[in-house]
């Protein structure tokens, strides 16, 4: 029988028989009632063992963490079963499983503060684990010092009763407060569990209290088995998501994880105002450790914060680099060209300086890439790139970019036509001294033509029509036998001196 039908048919007839026995209340009714308990969680026990071995490996310690609360809790219910074979009316509070009920509440607040992802998350858990053990260990001490006075002053089982409320509500609230901010769906899963748990841990312990000092009846006794049957029909289920519908927002996420270390902090602070009058050193380390604690953890978490905003920049800034350069040739690529000659286009015509553009293309590359593959072909692009980009760094004001296919493109800012013209001559002389194998190209080697325009010859209306010039002065210069430079006007000598 899978284990999804068969808790609930094993839970039922547990608390039936547990409710039977309270009723008819026989001899030693306390003794049986924790057996029952004891039986009805060692099943949950079970369950949580299977949960932890079917969980992801990153969530395994989140359920590990319940299963010690589990564990510390069956802990104590044995000692108050050992308690009542002496004690057959009961006690009000043993010492030693009041100790272990702590423990159960520290690790469901370790499970809540717990943080399985980056480093810095990491230290900043490991700060709240220490408030979350400060927190129960300053409980303890309370809870001990009411329960040494509990037979002189009768009140103080009132008072136990409200801490030990107070304890389960912090805790309560904390599971459900990172339930809110949880986004991952088999965290979410967890917190689900751990939150319902909590919250039953709390009204149902906080109810059988009361009916105990209230009532001379058995029955509420129910109520301690009650929340280990309803977790453990909880793990039992196959559902891979709890509350699907359920997506936090941004602002939740940010005000759950603004708030978490604060309220640890806050219940460390609280706590020290109770040991003032009897112990006021240790109220004062534990007022600095509350504070101190969530400087550190904020001071963490905003050095982590500032390290991903540089990384976020640099990344776009790496970003904005690769969606302007061509992958092949490292050169800009035709839409960091444009950016480029828009902006020089603009200042040109503020300041009627001379700019230059020219269009490049190696001859004949379809014939190439034909005879000797395309990948010789993209080694030779590169290769007429690097030499072209290491004739223009060496003139300022000068532009290269890969327009697309076998095309380069040069703006020159400031050139007059006959520097312009020069330049782009010492341009394609440079790619003819490469020498690069061409049996189809001009004179057997790799070659290449160029056009070029210039605002101090013509004038054109905008960038692209000045760009066109360029390109159909490069079909010119292709018409006219290759391997040479064209203009898209004819320079006079008025207007090249």
């Amino acid at each position: 029988m899978k284990i999804q039908a068969l808790a609930p048919r094993l839970y039922a007839p547990l608390l039936a028989v547990h409710l039977t026995l309270l009723v008819a209340e026989p001899a030693h009714v306390l003794t049986w009632s924790y057996v029952l308990v004891l039986a009805v969680l060692g099943f949950t026990l079970v369950l949580a063992v299977r949960r932890v071995r079917l969980s992801v490996a990153h969530n395994r310690p989140l359920w590990a963490m319940l299963l010690a609360a589990l564990l510390s809790q069956a802990t104590a219910f044995a000692l108050l079963f050992a308690d009542s074979l002496a004690n057959p009316e009961g006690t009000l509070v043993a010492f030693d499983p009041t100790f272990y009920f702590c423990v159960s509440s520290l690790l469901l607040t370790l499970a809540a503060a717990y943080e399985p992802v980056a480093p810095a998350y990491r230290w900043a858990g490991a700060v709240d684990a220490v408030l979350a053990t400060l927190i129960a260990l300053m409980f303890y001490g309370l809870v001990r010092t009411l329960v040494a006075g509990a037979q002189a002053h009768p009140d103080n089982a009132r008072s136990l009763m409200w801490m030990f409320d107070g304890m389960a509500l912090f805790v309560a609230m904390f599971a459900t407060l990172r339930l809110l901010g949880t986004r991952r769906r088999d965290e979410r899963r967890f917190y689900v569990v751990l939150s319902a748990f909590a919250w039953i841990e709390l009204l149902a312990p906080a109810a059988h209290n009361r009916f105990i000092l209230s009532s001379e009846s058995y029955v509420p006794e129910l109520l301690l088995s009650l929340p280990f049957a309803l977790v453990g029909l909880m793990m039992s289920r196959r559902r891979d998501d709890w509350l699907r519908g359920y997506r936090p927002s941004p602002r939740m996420r940010h005000f759950a994880g603004a708030v978490s270390p604060f309220v640890l902090s806050v219940a460390l602070c609280l706590l020290a105002f109770g040991y003032l009058r009897t112990q006021p050193g240790m109220a004062v380390v534990a007022l600095i450790a509350g504070t101190a604690s969530y400087a550190l953890r904020a001071s963490l978490l905003l050095g982590r914060h500032l390290a991903s905003e540089d990384e976020l920049k640099r990344l776009h800034q790496d970003l904005r680099r690769a969606a302007l350069r061509d992958d092949l040739t490292q050169l800009l690529n035709r839409r960091g060209f444009y950016r480029v000659f828009d902006h020089e286009w603009e200042r040109a015509r503020r300041q009627r300086t001379p700019l230059a553009v020219a269009m490049v293309d190696i001859d004949s590359f379809k014939a190439f890439n034909d005879t000797y593959g395309h990948l010789a072909g993209d080694q030779c692009l590169a290769s007429v790139a690097r030499a072209l980009a290491g004739e223009a760094d060496a003139m300022p004001g000068v532009t290269l970019a890969r327009a697309g296919g076998e095309e380069f493109v040069v703006l020159m800012v400031g050139h007059a036509p006959s520097a312009a013209g020069a330049a782009l001559e010492r341009l394609r002389q440079r790619v003819e001294a490469l020498r690069i194998l061409h049996v189809r190209g001009v004179a057997g080697f790799v070659t290449v033509s160029a056009g070029i325009a210039s605002t101090t010859l013509s004038a054109y209306a905008d960038a692209e029509s000045m760009l066109s010039a360029a390109d159909a002065a490069l079909y010119e210069a292709k018409r006219a036998g290759r391997n040479q430079v064209a203009w898209a006007a004819a320079p006079n000598t008025k207007a090249m001196s």
